[in-house]
């Protein structure tokens, strides 16, 4: 996915009558950051801004247009608006509305987002990348569930008491409640998706836990991808793709990372020697043992073995 947005010609906008509110005048000086509440709002004229807004409703109703869309916004309901989109908020004069507003510069996200990267290039653009889309339907109107609704209400007011109070370290605090946000917000927008993939899991659930279960009971022997293939009844592309999955690893990492974790319990114990250690925990060539296990631990097991019965 590409990570843009298209920025507004500012000054052909702004003399069509179009509203621009600017960072620089709406942030604090040196936290790209801002939160709010509001228990009274008049409509807001069709305007832009070069951060990231979001809306929660915890009371009221009005309308939102977003690129010539409009919504009927209502309680329980959130939007995200990137920087640079047309939008505008029409409310009635008598609405008893509760609003909690959340803006941030990119930047706040992560520094390198400064100028928005054109390439998914680390991590941190999964948290935005789902916010940047041309067709802006899935986060103009985010309808949220009840349980979802009440971890988006604490932590939304939760990052509103940090910005109020700004004890000691509130901007590490905002950052962190910030991230909890759009990462609940990026499961909502993608509902199908996890949808599917919790379906996914759960259909895999007593195979991949049978054959990690499986692992650990014969760690120390000769295992074989094609021999958990056949025990698990899936094919190699399927296995490898659910193992992957399912521990975080690929299935010869993670018989790796047991094997060397039971050697450097084993070193411990006198009695054995590293030969012993090294067949006992499922490694056929010593030569081959010493180099994966001074590639994990940075020495060599002779002289871990050493250190640990000292």
């Amino acid at each position: 996915m590409s990570l843009h947005w298209n920025k507004i010609d500012i000054e052909s906008t702004t003399g069509a009558g179009v509203v621009y509110f600017n960072s620089k005048m709406e942030m604090l000086e040196g936290l790209p950051c801002k939160l709010y509440k509001l228990t009274y709002q008049q409509s807001i004229w069709t305007h832009f801004h070069d951060y990231f807004q979001i809306w929660y409703i915890a009371k009221g109703t009005f309308t939102h247009t977003v690129n010539h869309e409009v919504y009927t916004i209502g309680k329980g309901d959130i939007f995200v608006i990137p920087p640079f989109t047309l939008h505008s908020v029409t409310i009635s004069p008598s609405e008893d509305i509760e609003i909690y507003g959340c803006e941030f510069m990119p930047s706040f996200v992560n520094e390198q987002l400064q100028d928005m990267p054109e390439e998914k290039s680390f991590f941190d653009v999964s948290y935005l990348e789902f916010f940047l889309r041309e067709e802006m339907r899935p986060q103009a109107q985010i309808s949220l569930d009840s349980v979802t609704e009440v971890k988006v209400a604490n932590v939304i007011k939760d990052m509103l008491m940090e910005y109020e109070k700004r004890v000691p370290f509130f901007k590490i605090h905002l950052k962190a409640y910030l991230l909890m946000l759009l990462s609940i917000l990026v499961r909502q927008v993608n509902g199908e998706i996890v949808k599917e993939g919790f379906e996914k899991s759960e259909k895999y659930r007593d195979i991949m836990n049978s054959v990690v279960d499986y692992i650990h009971r014969h760690y120390n022997e000769d295992l074989k991808l094609a021999s958990l293939c056949s025990l698990s009844n899936l094919s190699k592309s399927t296995f490898c793709i659910l193992f992957k999955e399912w521990t975080g690893k690929t299935f010869n990492r993670y018989v790796t990372d047991l094997r060397i974790f039971h050697s450097m319990k084993m070193l411990q114990q006198p009695e054995l020697t590293v030969t012993d250690v090294c067949y006992s925990t499922g490694f056929n060539e010593l030569a081959y043992f010493s180099r994966i296990f001074k590639k994990y631990t940075g020495i060599s097991p002779s002289d871990y073995r050493r250190q640990a019965i000292k």
